[in-house]
């Protein structure tokens, strides 16, 4: 990896003790050591600024760049090119003489390879009191590991009276003659790894473009330790670049493809280390990187495969760990250093991939294991999961699996989902057998989040088949899958179980829900948009009502049940001692009873019927369906949970619509689809929008097809971007968004958004007024008193008494009873209305409680057009809006600040913290916005913002713009007083 240059940040500490350390006088040697791009070469810079500017001469020596090699063994030739190069600048008498004498000494060394000898000391001598005769000489030095024997030369100049400054690698090979230099130098200090803030700044600023977050937190998970060494930090973003996975996105620099693995450069100093170890640590390496770590029983088994010795492997290792390449956990499992490590190193290996190592070592273990046992049971039945379809099990070795997965369901969950998903290879499709196992696979895969075990199920399916009963969960499978994955399954048999209709909910399917599109398409159906649900179109244009009758297909509940049943019956281990592979008919029939009666093992206080009905009921928006299954189920209504899962499914949020419905079963994913666009709604509502926008940005550049979840980003970033003044791009998301009628609300609710932030608050009362009769005709309900309640916040902005009365009628037709997000809307429209303070409070203190911190601005900023004291209602606003950068809002809150008569908003409470503005400032000179941006960004001048950073500059101590972002990022700027 080439070096990178940059200024030195973050060392602080570092600087004062080299200043310490350097300040008496006398000749002194301090050795800076640190790890590869660490940043040795960019602080002795600093120190080299930092004397010059004492009045020392500076002498830097650099080691290891010259035409010498090896052939310098005591840098006689370096520091000889070194004087040349500043002759003019030292201009002492008798320095031609000096130097002349060290050369020809260096020329007879390098003639006779010899040792060190008298003359050579004497000849070192003379050049350094000469060159330090009149002023204070200071030798840096960098890179002293890179010749043999760095101690005379330096040791030489500390005798004369020089300062002598040398840094070396931390791991390189010390040979004597460095490990002189260390016991010699007066002191020896250590360069740790910098902040990670600190090390993120230095990419941002590196970057040359605004950095979205994505790449930021792809970093970080990818280096890990490595994170705070700048060189590898730096080195990592070039490459990302130069390999053309950084692309420019909508005004940022993202990653082309989120879910690929970011890799080290090849050229890494820790891959050249584990080069420099030989052929069989590479292999070594890049078997690790391929297995996604190894234990020790396996080393015998790889080495066997690695065609290479026992002995030498273990060598190996050992060797590698040394290095700092691998790293041995406590319970001696043997990892990369990072996963950009294990990136890198597996990329070189693609011959030979991950599953195939796997199913090789699983191989040479189940042989061993039938031969003479002694195989640990945990670490073959991880290699036979992970080794794919091509490693031969037979029936014990199912068992085996089905037995340990049972035992670790509890403890490791993780392992048993790997270990049931092995043994269903096995398992005949169309048995009773495989059709348990699948339920006790989907309950794992719920818990643990590995939704891609569910393809090989699947396209097993579709090759073979299943039993009758086992369709249900199948189909199940597929909708988990294509939930979680926003792919749609490649399988024709796959594709028409996700076409087929929700049951008991109208004709629409799962595929035309989530996808828009059914899979196997038939020329002869027409998709409903909410064109023509605002045109007046009736309820059965597929909007999730009951329009159709039939059975109901097994889901959650059965689900649950059987495999409740599998834990309890199939898993036993009978007195032979090994387990029952499958259940008979009658242990099905109970459990499927059982399941329709809502009595399924740990469904909890809700039934398991209710959960599958619930579950069923939310993904097709049918919202009157989840109050009435919530209420037999003995849920409480009104609640706050079935608020929540209300509002969910308003924004399509099926991350926590499973959540809410599963219960502590269900993981919330961090990747993928749904882990994505949780976030852009999490982000969203918390008012941290820079997040959220990077969580839309990821979505787009996913591989995934349109789904409804990427639709729904888009119209929250429709929201966000039109609040932020930044028209032209909200217009584009809301182009980009399906017409479907699922998202009818939202839609609407955004381009009310977006009319208001331009300016029209008519039009965006007028788009209301229009839309939500046509709405609550069609059925679409959930949300639609959050729509209309921003239309009438924004006709009190307006003064559209007229069209607020109209909206407060709209949303009075509305029911109220258990809607606890209407009761909201009613009382703030009514507060709003009658110009009552009182009613209003009690209204945002509602909406403060559930979280929506957008419509709390937007409803402090409608309250202060008549409170009393507008003041309060304004500070709150204004400290919302600056949060979420929301430009537009800034303005009305001026707007109606100049109105009122009041003093601007100012941020109050708490004397150290650092006012609004001056936060959102930070933020975006942390995002690598210039003052002309920034001011165009929070509508302010320019001289204004020049302005607050001189003010913060003088209060804070900082000396640049990224050493504050630093500061805000670490918490020192909060005891900043102000």
């Amino acid at each position: 990896m080439a070096r990178t240059r940059a200024a030195v940040r973050g060392r602080d500490q570092e600087l004062t003790a080299l200043r310490t350390a350097l300040a008496p006088d006398g000749g002194r040697l301090i050795v800076l050591t640190g790890p590869a791009g660490i940043g040795r070469t960019a602080l002795l810079d600093r120190v080299a600024r930092l004397l010059a500017a004492d009045g020392a001469r500076v002498l830097p020596l650099r080691l290891g760049t010259g035409p010498d090699g090896g052939g310098d063994p005591y840098a006689l030739a370096a520091l000889v090119r070194a004087v040349r190069e500043r002759f003019e600048q030292l201009q002492e008498s008798g320095l031609s003489e000096a130097l002349s004498a060290v050369a020809q000494l260096r020329d007879a060394r390098g003639r006779e390879r010899g040792g060190w000898t008298p003359a050579v000391v004497a000849a070192l001598d003379g050049l350094f009191e000469t060159v330090g005769r009149r002023e204070r000489v200071a030798l840096l030095v960098d890179d002293a590991h890179a010749v043999a024997e760095p101690a005379p030369v330096l040791s030489a100049a500390r005798r004369a009276g020089c300062l002598v400054v040398a840094t070396c690698e931390e791991g390189a090979e010390r040979g004597p003659g460095l490990a002189e230099l260390l016991t010699d130098a007066d002191r020896v200090m250590t360069i740790g790894p910098l902040a990670d803030d600190v090390a993120l700044s230095l990419v941002r600023r590196a970057a040359g473009a605004r950095l979205d977050e994505s790449v930021v937190t792809a970093l970080r998970t990818a280096l890990g330790p490595l994170l705070g060494n700048p060189g590898t930090v730096l080195g990592t973003l070039d490459a990302l670049r130069r390999s053309g996975r950084l692309v420019t996105f909508e005004g940022r620099l993202c990653l082309s493809d989120p879910a690929e693995p970011v890799a080290l450069p090849a050229d890494h100093p820790l891959l050249r280390r584990a080069s420099a170890l030989g052929g069989t640590a590479v292999r070594l390496l890049g078997a690790v990187a391929l297995l996604d770590g190894l234990d020790l029983d396996a080393l015998p088994p790889l080495a066997d495969i690695l065609e290479a010795d026992p002995v030498d492997c273990g060598r190996g290792l050992d060797l590698l760990i040394e290095a700092g390449v691998l790293t041995a956990g406590p319970d001696g499992r043997i990892s990369c250093r990072c996963p950009a490590l294990a990136a890198t190193a597996a990329g070189r290996f693609r011959a030979r991939r991950g599953t195939a190592l796997h199913a090789a070592l699983a191989e040479r273990l189940l042989a061993g294991h039938r031969r003479s046992g002694g195989v640990d049971p945990v670490v073959l039945a991880d290699h036979v999961a992970r080794g794919g379809a091509t490693v031969t099990l037979d029936d014990d070795t199912v068992r085996l699996l089905l037995t340990m997965g049972a035992a670790a369901e509890q403890e490791e969950p993780e392992r048993a989902t790997l270990w049931y998903s092995a043994a269903l290879r096995r398992l005949p499709p169309t048995g009773p057998e495989h059709a348990r196992t699948l339920c006790r696979l989907l309950l794992l895969v719920v818990r643990t989040g590995r939704y891609e075990l569910l393809r090989e199920p699947l396209t097993r399916y579709a090759e073979h088949g299943c039993a009758e009963e086992s369709v249900d969960e199948v189909r199940l499978a597929a909708i988990l899958l294509a939930l979680h994955s926003g792919v749609p399954p490649a399988e024709r048999a796959v594709r028409e179980l996700l076409d087929a209709p929700f049951p008991g909910r109208g004709p629409t399917a799962f595929s035309e829900w989530w996808f828009d599109r059914r899979l196997a398409p038939d020329p002869r159906r027409h998709s409903a948009t909410d064109g023509d649900i605002l045109a007046g179109a009736g309820a059965g244009a597929g909007v999730g009502v009951d329009t159709q009758a039939g059975a109901e297909p097994r889901g959650w509940a059965e689900v649950t049940a059987e495999a409740g049943a599998l834990a309890g019956d199939g898993a036993e281990t009978p007195a032979g001692g090994k387990a029952s592979v499958g259940g008979g008919a009658g242990d099905r029939a109970g459990a499927r009873a059982g399941a329709r009666n809502g009595t399924a093992a740990g469904d909890g206080a809700r039934g398991g019927a209710g959960r599958s009905d619930l579950l069923s009921a939310a993904l097709c928006g049918d919202v009157a369906a989840c109050e009435r299954v919530w209420r037999s189920s003995g849920g409480a209504a009104p609640s706050p949970e079935l608020d929540r899962l209300r509002q969910a499914a308003l924004v399509a949020d099926m991350a926590d619509v499973a959540r809410l419905v599963i219960g502590a079963d269900y993981r919330v994913p961090e990747t993928g689809v749904l882990g994505a666009y949780h976030r852009v709604v999490r982000g969203y509502a918390d008012a941290d929008w820079t997040r959220a926008m990077s969580a839309v940005r990821e979505l787009e550049l996913s591989p995934a097809e349109d789904t409804l979840a990427r639709h729904a980003a888009r119209l929250l970033a429709v929201d966000m971007c039109a609040a932020r003044g930044e028209f032209g791009q909200a217009a584009r998301w809301l182009t980009a968004a399906t017409r479907a009628p699922r998202l009818a609300v939202l839609r609407t609710w955004a381009r009310v958004g977006l009319a208001a932030r331009k300016g029209d608050d008519g039009q965006a009362v007028r788009v209301a007024l229009l839309a939500g009769p046509r709405l609550r005709r069609a059925g679409l309900r959930t949300g639609l008193s959050i729509l209309l309640s921003r239309a009438l916040r924004i006709a009190v902005l307006g003064d559209d008494h007229e069209g607020a009365a109209e909206l407060l009628a709209e949303i009075e037709l509305l029911p109220h009873e258990h809607h606890v997000d209407a009761q909201e809307s009613l009382l703030l429209a009514r507060g709003l209305v009658h110009r009552d303070p009182e009613c209003a409070r009690e209204a945002t203190d509602l909406i403060r409680e559930r979280g929506d911190l957008p419509a709390l601005m937007e409803s402090c900023l409608a309250v202060a057009r008549f409170a009393p004291d507008p003041r309060p209602w304004l500070r709150e606003a204004h400290a919302l809006a600056t949060r979420c950068g929301a430009a537009a809002l800034l303005e009305r809150v001026r707007e109606v600040t100049r109105e009122r008569g009041v003093p601007a908003p100012r941020a109050r409470g708490r004397r150290d913290a650092l006012a609004v503005t001056e936060q959102r400032i930070i933020e975006l000179i942390g995002e690598g916005l210039t003052n002309r941006q920034i001011a165009l960004r929070l509508r302010l001048s320019e001289k204004t913002v020049e302005n607050y950073l001189t003010r913060l500059f003088a209060r804070t101590g900082c000396r640049s713009r990224v050493e504050l972002a630093a500061a805000s990022l670490t918490g020192r700027l909060a005891r900043t007083p102000t």
